[in-house]
């Protein structure tokens, strides 16, 4: 059960004014965030490592993946690199039941990366209504970048949908 204070739709809510005491813990939607960063020296399209390994592959194995704590789906990933890697496309992957890595495309985002050290925002088109991955599903990013955009940060922002009765 949600609170909400202020006017507009309450369908679902319920208003609270002044403190609020919680034993135990508020669920609902959780943002969550996976950080990373990779010495991206080509061109290639490659899955990105998840954490600082500097390690990015062709495939999704164990370095390249992450396994959702919930179900959820992912908002946006902001990407910042040293050279600017023109068009460049990330794509967010999940492993189906039985699947070891990552190998199932869920969504592409393209995105123009004209500068060296700038930050671009790869915004998912998913609307919030959308669950592109369910708890334990292993999932994955892919760069693919135009040209070689070598020191290469990165940060998701997932969705996490903590509560049973979130649609």
């Amino acid at each position: 059960m949600g609170f909400k204070s202020g006017t507009g739709d309450s369908s679902g809510t319920r208003r609270h004014r002044g403190s609020m005491n919680v034993s135990g813990s508020v669920r609902g939607h959780e943002l969550f965030l996976i950080h990373g960063a990779s010495n991206f020296n080509t061109a290639a399209q490659k899955f990105l490592p998840m954490g600082y390994n500097d390690t990015e592959a062709t495939a999704a194995g164990y370095q390249n993946r992450f396994v959702a704590p919930s179900r959820g789906r992912w908002i946006k990933s902001y990407v910042r690199s040293s050279v600017a890697g023109d068009t460049c496309d990330l794509k967010f992957y999940k492993a189906i039941d039985a699947t070891a890595n990552p190998a199932t495309l869920m969504e592409t985002v393209q995105v123009e990366c004209a500068a060296a050290s700038t930050t671009y925002e790869f915004s998912s088109t998913g609307s919030s209504g959308v669950i592109h991955f369910q708890e334990g599903d292993a999932i994955a990013w892919r760069f693919d970048p135009e040209t070689q955009p070598d020191l290469t940060n990165f940060t998701h922002v997932i969705e996490l949908y903590t509560r049973v009765d979130i649609p």
